[in-house]
Parts: C-alpha cells; structure tokens; sequence
C-alpha cells in the first residue's frame, strides 16, 4: 500500500514516502508534493482537467531521479500554474522516468516548496517494498 506523510523542520519538511515498488513510490512522492503545493485543500474534481499532461525526467542514479522528479512537479507548477492531481508512471528505471499527470490549474505559483533537496536524502529497500526520505526547502 502507498503512502506518504510530512515530517516539519525550520524552513524544511521532510516528505517520508512508501510504496510496494519504484514506480510506486514516484508516483506517491509527486502526489505528496502536489498535496502540499496546493497546501491540503482539494480542489473541486469539475476543475481537474481530463487530458493527461507528459512528465518526463533523467537523471544518474535513483536518488537524484527522484529529487529531479519532484523538482520537474515544481517547476511545472510554479512556471505552467498546474499542480497534478492524479500520476501514472509509463515507463521507469533507475534513472529516467516517462509519466502523465492530470491535474488543476492554480490561479498564482503556489510558491511554498522552492525545492527538493540531497540533504539527508535517501531510498531504502524494505522487505515489503520502497521508502523514501526528501526534504524539501519551503
């Protein structure tokens, strides 16, 4: 089962991300930061759009995937004004991911991440699948 839960520090949280497997847990770790760039208010579903949106990312190791990934949701969001609501990973490996994203429109950047963060970062291998700890800066 997928999950994900925030962890506060000064001017950091700490997104702390589990699922069975990577794709999983990639797709876990961009609804956890969209839950927070639209700060726990859930838009309304009539606002959501329908067409699915490509994501692509590359990277060197799973780590630095998972850091860009987050920092590619950013970015979108800040720069399209488009948060995703909904993530289906198309195709991934250790360092590159294909996904499309359905999502809402944001009236202005929602501005409280700035980024997803090294510091203190890791992915762990668990018997029953995948965590994942990111800070992200606010």
């Amino acid at each position: 089962m997928a999950w994900h839960r925030f962890l506060d520090h000064t001017s950091e949280i700490t997104l702390h991300v589990g699922a069975a497997d990577w794709p999983g847990l990639l797709a876990q770790a961009g609804l956890g930061l969209a839950e927070l760039l639209l700060r726990g208010t859930a838009p309304a579903a009539s606002d959501a759009d329908t067409a699915w949106r490509p994501l692509e990312v590359s990277s060197h190791d799973r780590e630095s995937l998972l850091v860009d990934w987050l920092n590619e949701i950013v970015y979108v969001a800040e720069t399209g004004l488009w948060v995703p609501l909904e993530i289906e990973i198309d195709d991934v490996s250790e360092t590159h991911l294909k996904a499309r994203a359905r999502g809402v429109a944001v009236e202005a950047p929602p501005s409280l991440v700035k980024a997803a963060t090294f510091h203190d970062l890791h992915v762990r291998d668990l018997p029953e699948g995948l965590d994942a700890e990111v800070i992200l800066d606010v």
